[in-house]
């Protein structure tokens, strides 16, 4: 069904998103989603069918919602072979007028994801982890490795030093340099050069959201989002970045794609969207690819080699499907917007999307739904 979904969804122009009416009352932004609508499902799905989620079953339930003919033309669809995309789009729409047809729960499901899944992982400073000066990882970067672990448990999620401690057990693992840029960090503010900047390989944001871990269940897998929960403020899921290589990744240019090959875990810097040898953006120098030497510290072996690879294959995929479908764009435009004035006016689909951007989009917490 993976074959027949994605040709569908590629028939954007023939489905009845939204009424005219609908669509001038919404003005730019809601004509954007609508746009980014089907594309965003296509991508999903397509990563998610990469990581061995749920999604795609999830997507035939939605739309099976819709009308209850649809329900059993999607039954007979699951014994046809796929032969085209018109060829799947005629047995799906079998004595059904598109424009007849009531696609609001399959909106509803793309402004799950988009909001559970997009925004969130586009908001990466959440919740931070500790208090800690940006620089005193000085203080602890001589202590035993067995002795900063048995801090970190101690801190729990969030304790005030927690940041510097795991700045601390990525110099472990990985040594004193940029892997992305190759420079030396500076472990003390006192001496000019580059300080590194620890960044969570799944942003901090996704904690205390119980919706998110819905979604990246469905997306992919249970045991992704078991690690998603057990690693997000641990050593699993850290690295320490050149600060500029740092912001390049939360705003999704580059991802870590981790394979295991020959017994091994390797992880492979990748573009955003994929573009085999070409290098990255702004400092970094590694090409499409290339492999990022995770590992190669002091206590390299103890520390696992790395971060957790399902949690880099998950960023790199939700990284793919905000970027392919146009999605990212259009949340950085209304961050943009409200770092502008402080004030966001949303035009988008529904009022329990609306609900849900006054809860999880407006990040600086001074934007007012008008």
């Amino acid at each position: 069904m993976e074959r027949h979904a994605l040709a569908i969804l590629e028939q954007n122009n023939l489905w009845n998103w939204r009424d005219t009416k609908q669509n001038q009352a919404l003005g730019n932004q809601g004509a954007k989603f609508q746009v980014a609508t089907p594309k965003l499902l296509y991508f999903l799905i397509v990563e998610s069918q990469r990581l061995g989620g749920e999604l795609l079953d999830h997507f035939w339930r939605q739309l099976g919602t819709c009308d209850e003919k649809l329900k059993g033309n999607i039954e007979s669809l699951k014994q046809e072979d796929f032969v085209s995309a018109q060829t799947s789009f005629d047995a799906l729409f079998r004595g059904l007028d598109p424009k007849n047809v009531n696609f609001n729960p399959v909106l509803d499901m793309a402004v799950e994801y988009f909001t559970h899944l997009g925004v969130v992982f586009m908001n990466p400073g959440g919740r931070k982890s500790g208090t800690s000066t940006e620089f005193s990882v000085s203080e602890v970067v001589n202590e035993e490795t067995d002795k900063l672990l048995q801090q970190v448990n101690k801190e729990g999620d969030f304790g005030k030093r927690k940041q510097e401690l795991l700045k601390a057990l990525s110099f472990r693992r990985d040594g004193d340099f940029c892997l992305l840029t190759g420079v030396e960090f500076m472990h003390s503010k006192k001496k000019p050069g580059f300080y590194p900047a620890l960044a969570h390989i799944i942003p901090n944001s996704v904690h205390g959201k119980p919706d998110t871990l819905k979604c990246i269940a469905m997306f992919a897998g249970p045991a992704a989002s078991d690690e998603v929960m057990h690693h997000l403020n641990n050593i699993g899921n850290v690295m320490n970045m050149e600060l500029n290589a740092h912001t390049s990744y939360d705003n999704f240019h580059w991802g870590i794609e981790a394979k295991e090959e020959g017994g091994e875990v390797k992880y492979f810097f990748r573009t955003v969207p994929t573009n085999p040898g070409i290098r990255g953006p702004v400092f970094i120098t590694l090409r499409d690819g290339e492999e990022i030497q995770f590992g190669k510290g002091p206590e390299g072996k103890k520390l696992n080699n790395g971060p957790t690879p399902r949690l880099c294959n998950l960023q790199l995929a939700v990284a793919r499907v905000l970027k392919l479908s146009g999605a990212a764009d259009i949340i950085l435009e209304w961050k943009d917007l409200a770092d502008d004035d402080g004030y966001y006016r949303p035009f988008i689909a529904s009022e329990e999307f609306c609900d849900m951007l006054d809860a999880k989009l407006f990040l600086s917490g001074r934007a007012v739904v008008v």
